[in-house]
């Protein structure tokens, strides 16, 4: 009978568990929902384009910004924040991210001494990674993020798992792209609204417009 009861808690726990889980991402989705929609507070827009005369897209300010072209830009807008959402999840549990950026500092701050910065240059150059740097080491390569984009979008749109032309990975580097400067451009606007978070956001970015 003990058993019984301690199985029917555990379940109980899980389902709580679960629900709250639930209930945060239902909250911050509408949260990326609200801010996609808000095209005339210029909060978005600059970044992110969404009318007419700046079609969706990423804008960095670069010769590498984007406008898409897929089917991706006629996904509902709820599904791209459910998206970005998802995605945001995957790269946390992935070693990515601000809040992991920062750990990494902290565990192995920059080499600022002459030789550390001519190291770091040529292995940069070189295109190595840095096992130590926190910028690398919070960089989530772009690769891994399309495989995750391959298979969320598979599990979640009918137009994307039916689509031949033009071909899926236009979508994909769409979806990857927008899923990041979305999240991104959220948090920049809410409690990470530093120009430290600004420089490592567009890092972030111009390596993934790079497929990086």
């Amino acid at each position: 009978m003990l058993r019984i009861i301690l199985v029917a808690v555990l379940v109980m726990t899980l389902q709580l568990s679960v629900s709250a889980q639930d209930n945060q991402k239902a909250q911050l989705v509408q949260k990326l929902y609200d801010l996609s929609q808000d095209v005339s507070g210029g909060k978005i827009t600059p970044v992110r384009g969404g009318t007419k005369q700046k079609p969706l897209g990423v804008y960095l300010g670069t010769k590498d910004d984007v406008e898409f072209r897929s089917g991706y830009k006629k996904v509902e807008p709820k599904t791209q924040c459910e998206w970005a959402f998802d995605l945001q999840q995957f790269i946390i549990k992935s070693g990515g991210g601000w809040d992991n950026f920062q750990k990494y500092l902290k565990e192995n701050p920059p080499d600022t001494s002459p030789t550390g910065l001519l190291n770091s240059s040529i292995n940069s150059y070189a295109g190595g990674k840095d096992t130590r740097d926190a910028f690398d080491r919070a960089h989530v390569p772009y690769d891994k993020q399309a495989a995750f984009a391959d298979k969320w979008w598979k599990e979640n749109s009918h137009a994307y798992s039916t689509s031949v032309v033009p071909p899926k990975d236009w979508w994909i580097h769409d979806a990857v792209l927008d899923g990041n400067n979305l999240w991104m451009r959220y948090d920049l606007l809410n409690d990470k609204g530093s120009s430290d978070y600004a420089m490592w956001s567009d890092s972030e970015l111009a390596k993934l417009l790079k497929k990086q």
